[in-house]
């Protein structure tokens, strides 16, 4: 794994504004990655950034926020404990994929692990009522891949069989946006730049973005669908 990653493609869900890709040429990797812009309903407007660690709207990515830092009063140490989270976080990952192949880390179950101190550190940082605050932001910008959360699949009651389907549709997922950003790639490297052809291209992603979405939810049941909604909005 390089030292840095940067697989392009920021995503989210929800009220958000979806910046123009930045330059696959440099990145081997089709995780999210960049700046995402949100105009969340509940917390107004907020950036985030992404990058082959962790997708923008992921806690580890929202806690060094500096959008977030002001959104829930942060003081100093709290924001020199969450760039210490993230730089554990980000240790973990480089160990995980030292000697083996990149996987995006949602769907990695070598990961998980690392995903859950994260969880827990942000918890003992914030404590439970910014947490869940938190949380309800994430699971908004994020969409269907937060059904990869362990805590949302217990509340929605996922079978075991429901989880291994979410799991193999985040995949597939991240295979189309690998296809989306090879013709970017593609565009580019022949030196286009006509505004049709980024805005053709731009649409091509949001049109996968939001089929990945509906991929995911097409997985739950009306009952648990409406659950997620619920979490989304309250965040509980």
């Amino acid at each position: 794994m390089p030292a840095t990653p940067m697989p392009p493609t920021p995503r989210g869900r929800g009220s958000t504004s979806r910046p123009a890709t930045s330059d696959p040429s440099r990145c081997g990797m089709t995780y999210r990655f960049g700046e995402l812009r949100l105009d969340d309903p509940q917390e107004g407007p907020l950036r985030v950034q992404g990058d082959g660690y962790a997708a923008a709207g992921e806690l580890v990515t929202l806690i060094v926020s500096p959008d977030v830092h002001r959104l829930l009063g942060m003081s100093d140490d709290e924001v020199a404990g969450a760039s210490e989270i993230d730089r554990r976080y980000r240790e973990a990952l480089r160990g995980i994929y030292a000697s083996g192949e990149w996987r995006p880390p949602h769907v990695d179950p070598a990961a998980l692990p690392a995903r859950q101190e994260v969880e827990s550190a942000v918890e003992r940082l914030l404590g439970a009522g910014r947490t869940t605050r938190l949380r309800g932001l994430s699971w908004r910008v994020r969409g269907g891949d937060a059904l990869l959360d362990e805590d949302v699949a217990d509340v929605l009651s996922l079978t075991q069989d429901q989880r291994r389907q979410v799991t193999a549709a985040a995949e597939q997922n991240e295979q189309e946006n690998a296809r989306v950003l090879a013709q970017v790639s593609a565009v580019r490297g022949r030196g286009a730049g006509r505004t049709s052809d980024s805005s053709g291209l731009q649409a091509a992603a949001m049109r996968a973005d939001d089929a990945g979405h509906a991929r995911l939810l097409a997985l739950l049941t009306p009952d648990q669908r409406e659950r997620f909604t619920q979490l989304r909005e309250g965040g509980s």
